[in-house]
């Protein structure tokens, strides 16, 4: 049987921290290489583990031009698949260039809930949804996001869930940590995520019960940063502390350090970090607003409605060691299930049937 050819439209470079690159990674390495193989883009030097291995071809891209060497490999490229369709100025040259390249089907992933889509501005909305539709094959990560998909856009579509590598996230036995408690908080710092809602929560928790740590980088205009900057001076918010930028292949050592994960943004889809947080062993306080299949409400976690909930249930995890200790004890077995390794076969077999439906 001849092998699938699936271009990842993703970036293999090893301090690149973007989901959906992540995402791609992580599928991409556990593929099958007796029946697969897959490209990526790369500016600088690649992760380790997809470097010098014979299933999976690294393409250097050049700082200039770039746009159009990758538009070029996925117009001419001899692959079965591309996953990510192109988008901006990508997808211009892409439709200028596929005409007379070898015909292959694009794979959307919906990582993010329909409201998300329907936020951006009419422009960059407008090109989403083009996409969306015009993608020969796309699936959901979530069932969560997969009802609003149906919801707002009429489509019905396939969940296969987001995984997670419970190998290097494994459960970490926290018992010996003291107050503070650690309050963890990681995504990129824009309006959009909310991250001015971690200051509102350090407000009602006094600073000798917990420590606030938000990491990221700064997305989109500074003046949100230097606004937070501003307000935690202004307001002596002696228990907030911003890390900038974590390399993921760093990030399980620094869950060791935490004791719990809030995550103050709104709209997401199935966010990794609270499936990682999760596996080794940290409850995850979210907003109910995209209902993640990753934490269980109650159980591993809370998803709540408002801030003043969300003040609440951390006021609850912080001053409860052993409830947040069983929290994190039920995260970590339940997000077993979302293992990479268990997850795959139905990767392999979503690409295969969709090479073969095409043929």
């Amino acid at each position: 049987m001849q092998k699938i050819k699936i271009l990842f439209n993703a970036w293999a470079d090893h301090d690149n921290t973007n989901a959906q690159s992540l995402n791609a990674r992580d599928i991409a390495v556990r593929l099958d290489p007796r029946r697969f193989e897959s490209a990526f883009f790369a500016l600088g030097e690649p992760k380790p583990e997809l470097n010098h291995k014979p299933h999976i071809k690294i393409i250097k891209i050049p700082r200039r031009l770039g746009s159009l060497v990758m538009a070029a490999q996925m117009a001419w490229g001899a692959y079965d698949l591309i996953y990510y369709p192109p988008l901006r100025r990508q997808r211009k040259l892409f439709n200028l260039l596929k005409v007379g390249g070898k015909k292959k089907s694009t794979v959307f992933p919906i990582e993010a809930i329909a409201q998300q889509i329907l936020a951006v501005d009419p422009a960059a909305r407008q090109e989403i949804l083009q996409v969306l539709f015009g993608s020969e094959a796309r699936y959901a990560i979530g069932s969560n996001i997969a009802t609003t998909m149906e919801e707002k856009f009429g489509l019905l579509m396939k969940v296969i869930p987001l995984g997670v590598d419970t190998q290097a996230f494994s459960f970490i036995d926290r018992r010996k940590h003291t107050l503070p408690a650690k309050i963890l908080t990681l995504a990129t710092i824009q309006p959009r995520k909310q991250t001015h809602l971690i200051l509102d929560l350090a407000q009602h928790i006094q600073p000798e019960r917990a420590d606030f740590h938000i990491f990221g980088n700064i997305l989109g205009d500074p003046a949100y940063y230097s606004m937070l900057l501003q307000r935690k001076a202004d307001q002596a918010l002696t228990n907030v502390h911003f890390h900038g930028k974590v390399l993921h292949g760093d990030l399980p050592r620094l869950l060791q350090n935490f004791d719990i994960f809030v995550l103050p943004s709104r709209l997401e889809g199935v966010p990794r970090i609270t499936l990682e947080a999760a596996a080794s062993g940290m409850p995850c306080v979210i907003f109910d607003d995209y209902q993640s299949p990753s934490v269980v409400d109650g159980i591993t976690g809370f998803q709540v409605q408002t801030l003043a909930q969300m003040v609440e249930r951390l006021e609850m995890l912080v001053e409860n060691k052993e409830l947040r200790l069983e929290m994190g004890a039920n995260a970590a077995m339940y997000i077993k299930k979302f293992d990479w390794e268990v997850l795959i076969k139905l990767y392999e077999g979503f690409f295969e049937a969709l090479v073969m439906s095409r043929s």
